[in-house]
């Protein structure tokens, strides 16, 4: 099963501040690599705030279950509580969010891309392509990643 059957993958805006003081602005808290925490949380301490005059659509504000990778290394998987809706997912992050009518957990998909599995089957792609280890994932990849590739033979291990 493809990760883009069973959710929408957006990729996030690129948002500047504010430039003249004449014009209408909005007030966003951004987050950044650093809020992205390697334990699948968003450290709210670590987010940027941007003063800007752009209205940001709401695809590129992050919901509760949403998921957020970071499309650069070390391309972590992170999970959107309940209190963390609204926050601007910048143009270097993606968000997976699960469509209406699939019943899996979206933390799922959080362990499986943060898992040493999850990470060789998005990368191998990529490494195929380029030849080298990925600093950065397309998100093409992200799409077409295989999540529910293997689980009988892992099943069978045991």
């Amino acid at each position: 099963m493809k990760l883009k059957e069973i959710a929408n993958i957006i990729k996030g805006t690129h948002l500047k501040e504010r430039e003249d003081n004449n014009s209408l602005h909005h007030i966003y808290k951004e987050l950044t690599m650093l809020a992205l925490e390697p334990i699948s949380f968003i450290d709210e301490r670590k987010l940027i705030e941007v003063d800007s005059n752009k209205v940001v659509s709401a695809k590129n504000l992050t919901k509760a279950g949403d998921v957020i990778v970071s499309l650069y290394f070390p391309m972590m998987a992170c999970y959107v509580e309940e209190g963390q809706a609204g926050l601007v997912i910048p143009h270097y992050m993606a968000v997976v969010r699960m469509k209406p009518h699939v019943k899996i957990d979206s933390r799922f998909i959080v362990q499986f891309i943060n898992s040493n599995r999850g990470r060789r089957a998005i990368c191998e792609k990529v490494s195929k392509l380029y030849a080298i280890k990925p600093t950065s994932l397309p998100l093409k990849y992200l799409n077409n990643v295989d999540i529910r590739e293997k689980e009988n033979t892992l099943l069978e291990s045991f």
